[in-house]
C-alpha cells in the first residue's frame, strides 16, 4: 500500500455511491445516531436511481434534481446529508485496501481508517470488442453522464441501433420509439430471454416491439461499428450469430447515428480481490449469510455481493430491490444486527404500457403457465419446475404479487397437472404448504 498524503478516520466507510451504499447510510444512521459516516464515490453525483435512466429520464419526462418518484433521480436531496450528518465524497477511487490493518486507499493519496467497512463497488457496463467500439455515437447506459448523453442525441426520426435485448437494451429501445426514433435491435440470441422465457413468452415481447415499429435482428451479431467521413458512427455491421471466416460474406451494415450497446455489466471486484478477499468469478464478492466477508468487519451489498440463497445457492442479483434489500440488511449487521438476508430475487420493467414485474427464480427449463390473456396484455407467466412454484412474471397483472412471492419463498408444491392453475378460478392460496406463516 503506497504512503498516504494524508490521513482521516470514520466508523463506518461505504465505498461506492449506488443505491446499495445510500441505502445503507440511511439505515446504518437509523441504528446509530452518532457514528460517523463517510460514503467514498467515484461519480461526480451524489447517490441516484438506476431504473429511471432507460426510462422516464431517457425519455425526459422526468429531471435530474429531486428524488425518484418526485421529478427527480437522486436517492436524497441535499440537505439530508448534512442534516443526517452522511458525509459524500464525490469524484474519489478507492485504489487499496488493507483489511487488517482497516485502512482503504484512494487515488489522491488519502488514507482513510475504518472501524466497519461496505463494499457496494456494483459494476461498469460491458463493452464489446469490435472495431469502432470508442466511436462518437456509440454509446453504453450505466451512469447518470450516459444517460445525459444518451438523451441529448435521442430525437425525432433519429436511427438508432440497440445492441442486446436484455431488460436495459429493450427498456432502451421502447424509449427511443416513443421519442420517435427508428430501431432496430440486434441480438446474438435467437429470441428475447431465453433463459428466462417459455418462446411463447418471447414471441410475445418481440411483438410488442415489431408492432411498434422496431426491426427486430435475432441471431445476429454486432461484428463493427463504421465510422463515416465526419469520423462519427455511420452503420453497425452485423453478421448471424457464430458465423467467422466464410460467413463474414453474410455481414450486412445498418444505417444509423446512434448505438446503444446493452449487453450487461463487470462487476467491480477488483478492490476486493487485491485485498485477498475471496472473489467467485461469476459471481462477485463471497459473504455469508449476515453479507460479511471472510474478513470482520467487511460486508458487501448490492450487485457485487455474492451470497448463500436458500433456494439456488450462491448467486448475485443486478437489481434495484436487491440493493435496498441487502444495503438495508448489511447496515443493520454492521451496526451490531444478526440478520439474514432472505430475499426473493424481484426486479421490475416498464416497457411502452406493459407494466413488468418478475419474481423468484425464472428458468427456460420450467413448465410456464399463462394465467390471463396476453392478447390482452394482462396476463401472469408461472414457473413450476420438479412439481414447486418457482417463479412468476406478471405483465400488468400485479394484484397477487404478495401472494405470489410468499408462494414462493414457501417452495410452494404444485402437485398434479400444473396447467390447472391457468385457470382464473383457481385459488393460488391454496398452493400454500400448511403451517407456513
Amino acid at each position: 500500500m503506497t504512503v498516504a498524503s494524508s490521513e482521516r478516520t470514520t466508523d463506518y466507510l461505504l465505498i461506492g455511491g449506488g443505491l446499495a451504499a445510500a441505502t445503507a447510510a440511511e439505515e446504518l444512521r437509523k441504528r446509530d445516531a452518532n457514528a460517523s459516516i463517510l460514503l467514498v464515490t467515484q461519480e461526480a453525483h451524489r447517490p441516484y436511481h438506476r431504473p429511471p435512466l432507460s426510462k422516464e429520464y431517457l425519455r425526459a419526462e422526468i429531471e435530474r434534481e429531486g428524488t425518484y418518484g418526485n421529478g427527480g433521480v437522486y436517492v436524497q436531496l441535499p440537505a439530508w446529508y448534512g442534516e443526517q450528518r452522511v458525509e459524500v465524497l464525490r469524484g474519489a477511487a478507492a485504489t487499496a485496501l488493507d483489511t487488517r490493518a482497516k485502512v482503504v486507499m484512494l487515488s489522491d493519496g488519502t488514507a482513510i481508517r475504518y472501524s466497519t467497512l461496505l463494499l457496494a463497488t456494483g459494476g461498469r457496463a460491458r463493452r464489446l470488442n469490435v472495431p469502432g467500439m470508442d466511436l462518437p455515437g456509440v454509446q453504453t447506459l450505466r451512469t447518470l453522464v450516459d444517460a445525459d448523453e444518451i438523451r441529448a442525441q435521442l430525437t425525432s426520426g433519429k436511427r438508432v441501433v440497440v445492441v442486446g435485448s436484455g431488460f436495459i437494451g429493450l427498456e432502451t429501445a421502447a424509449s427511443a420509439l416513443t421519442k420517435g426514433a427508428q430501431v432496430t435491435i440486434v441480438e446474438p440470441f435467437p429470441r428475447a430471454w431465453p433463459n428466462m422465457v417459455s418462446p411463447e413468452v418471447s414471441e410475445y415481447f418481440q411483438q410488442q416491439f415489431a408492432k411498434r415499429g422496431a426491426t427486430l435482428r435475432y441471431g445476429h451479431t454486432a461484428t463493427e461499428f463504421v465510422a463515416g467521413a465526419d469520423g462519427r458512427l455511420a452503420a453497425v455491421r452485423i453478421a448471424p450469430a457464430g458465423t467467422t471466416g466464410a460467413g463474414a460474406g453474410q455481414a450486412e451494415e445498418i444505417p444509423c447515428d446512434l448505438a446503444i450497446v446493452g449487453v450487461g455489466i463487470h462487476l467491480n471486484t477488483e478492490l476486493a480481490a487485491s485485498a485477498g478477499l475471496e472473489v467467485d468469478p461469476k459471481h462477485g464478492i463471497v459473504v455469508n449469510e449476515r453479507l460479511e466477508t471472510q474478513s470482520a468487519d467487511v460486508f458487501v451489498a448490492g450487485d457485487v455481493a455474492a451470497y448463500p440463497d436458500p433456494i439456488v445457492g450462491r448467486m448475485h442479483f443486478e437489481h434495484w430491490d436487491n440493493a435496498i434489500a441487502s444495503g438495508t440488511t448489511a447496515a443493520i449487521n454492521m451496526a451490531g444486527g444478526d440478520e439474514p438476508y432472505r430475499h426473493i430475487p424481484y426486479f421490475f420493467s416498464d416497457q411502452f404500457d406493459l407494466s413488468l414485474n418478475m419474481l423468484g427464480y425464472p428458468s427456460n427449463e420450467a413448465q410456464t403457465v399463462i394465467r390471463g390473456e396476453m392478447a390482452k396484455n394482462q396476463f401472469t407467466a408461472l414457473y413450476v419446475q420438479g412439481g414447486i412454484l418457482r417463479a412468476a412474471l406478471m405483465v400488468n397483472d400485479d394484484a397477487q404479487m404478495d401472494l405470489l412471492r410468499d408462494l414462493i419463498a414457501a417452495s410452494a408444491p404444485v402437485s398434479g397437472d400444473a396447467q390447472r392453475l391457468a385457470d382464473p378460478s383457481f385459488d393460488l392460496a391454496s398452493l400454500m404448504p400448511k403451517g407456513t406463516v
